[in-house]
């Protein structure tokens, strides 16, 4: 069922006089969303299209939705894609695409529930308010994640998701999404690899991966990239075929490594949050770093571990990744997660700037808090040296609830920045706003 709720723009301007602050007078903060989450490994989670900002969620009660934002006129609508086929999680959340001809693709799974790839596409160019009905297609495996790209020399769209084996696979349409048919594995490892995809929308797809959950494995960072059927280390080493099969002989080691993990003393165990091309095509990265990880193994509402994060960024310079760890990140989001984080997230037009989300100072390390309890704020971080020093400058400030999970959108004249604010209780529960930072 289709469902679309317009809301009346003189109430999506929400002011937080103590609670918000930014000094550039172009741009304003407001609510785009009463209720929707989303996880991070979902590619890409909002676009914009004309004046249109659309993003991807899924409410506190497990309904996925597509929502837009109009820039120009503040007009709001939420679409409900499926209200019935999930247990509440913030994993289910959609992919979107803008195919060739203006509509909308949104591409979704459950959480490991089962193998069925769910996808729908919209009625008219330019409007999330029509749908056409819901398809799905068995991957072979159970399926998280989607990851969505149009490559514009072959026309062939990919969906890159766990799959077969915990693994990365992936789905291939040859008709922008109306139907679509096993790729293959990118590679195998035992345990469940975390990727994180960009592409330069023509020819190329690169990614970044660790071996495992890092509550499960000391993981580092690697770096590879698939163009025309092979795939590549980040200095152009051809590796080999991509798979087409439901096995391959690569691994996350296969590829080049920019951060290493310590293997011997379990410190400093990374997880994957952004990646990025610049203009010429190289790549830049984020991710977060724990330097108090919990022991192997341990699962559940430990109380070792998971209180001191650090983001660090890293940048492909045609020959050698440079690598600096830029910024205290806080705490760990909630026990038994111990790893997860506010995120960092990288503006895609920008290699010098990025948004984190912390819940203490990133040059510091202070807590932050508003009348006594610690909460994530918003903070834009700067550099003028490739990525070796930063400055930051505060999004938000005194909030009295938690703001998280930042994403910077994809536009050549207009930086717009999606948050979640409210209550992250875990993954499975949950009470969010979307918060943008809009031109005014």
């Amino acid at each position: 069922m289709n469902k679309v709720k317009p809301i009346n723009s003189f109430f999506a301007v929400v002011f937080f006089a103590s609670m918000v602050f930014y000094s550039c007078q172009t741009q304003k903060i407001v609510q785009l969303d009463d209720n929707s989450g989303w996880c991070w490994y979902q590619d890409e989670r909002a676009v914009i299209d004309g004046d249109q900002v659309i993003f991807s969620g899924v409410t506190s009660d497990s309904v996925n939705t597509v929502s837009s934002y109009n820039l120009k006129t503040g007009e709001q609508q939420t679409s409900v894609l499926n209200d019935y086929s999930f247990p509440l999680d913030d994993h289910n959340v959609g992919a979107l695409l803008v195919r060739p001809d203006g509509r909308y693709l949104s591409v979704y799974a459950g959480h490991g529930i089962d193998q069925m790839m769910r996808y729908r596409i919209s009625t008219n160019p330019g409007d999330i308010s029509q749908w056409e009905m819901e398809k799905t297609v068995d991957v072979g495996g159970k399926v998280t994640y989607s990851n969505v790209y149009r490559l514009a020399k072959t026309g062939t769209t990919y969906n890159y998701h766990r799959g077969i084996g915990r693994n990365p696979n992936y789905m291939i349409s040859d008709n922008n999404g109306n139907t679509w048919t096993y790729g293959g594995q990118l590679f195998a490892f035992e345990g469940r690899p975390y990727l994180k995809y960009a592409s330069d929308n023509v020819k190329r797809i690169h990614f970044i991966t660790t071996e495992e959950h890092p509550r499960h494995y000391n993981n580092s960072i690697y770096h590879g990239y698939i163009q025309d059927g092979f795939v590549y280390q980040s200095d152009g080493y051809q590796i080999g075929h991509v798979s087409t099969d439901t096995v391959s002989s690569l691994s996350p080691q296969s590829f080049t490594m920019v951060f290493d993990g310590n293997k011997e003393t379990r410190a400093d165990v990374a997880w994957t949050s952004d990646i990025e091309l610049d203009g010429d095509g190289h790549p830049y990265i984020a991710f977060s770093v724990a330097k108090d990880p919990i022991a192997l193994g341990e699962t559940i509402h430990t109380e070792n571990g998971g209180f001191d994060h650090r983001y660090h960024y890293a940048r492909w310079d045609g020959d050698q990744w440079n690598e600096y760890e830029i910024a205290y990140a806080g705490t760990r989001l909630y026990a038994g997660e111990n790893e997860y984080t506010g995120l960092v997230t990288l503006h895609p037009n920008d290699p010098n700037v990025v948004y984190i989300s912390a819940n203490v100072h990133p040059k510091t390390g202070k807590p932050l808090k508003t009348n006594g309890s610690q909460r994530y704020e918003i903070f834009r971080g700067t550099t003028k040296d490739q990525g070796a020093t930063w400055k930051w400058k505060a999004i938000t400030k005194n909030s009295g609830q938690d703001n998280i999970r930042p994403i910077v959108l994809d536009h050549q004249q207009k930086e717009v920045v999606l948050w979640l604010k409210g209550r992250y209780t875990t993954y499975r529960d949950y009470d969010l706003k979307v918060m943008g930072l809009v031109p005014r």
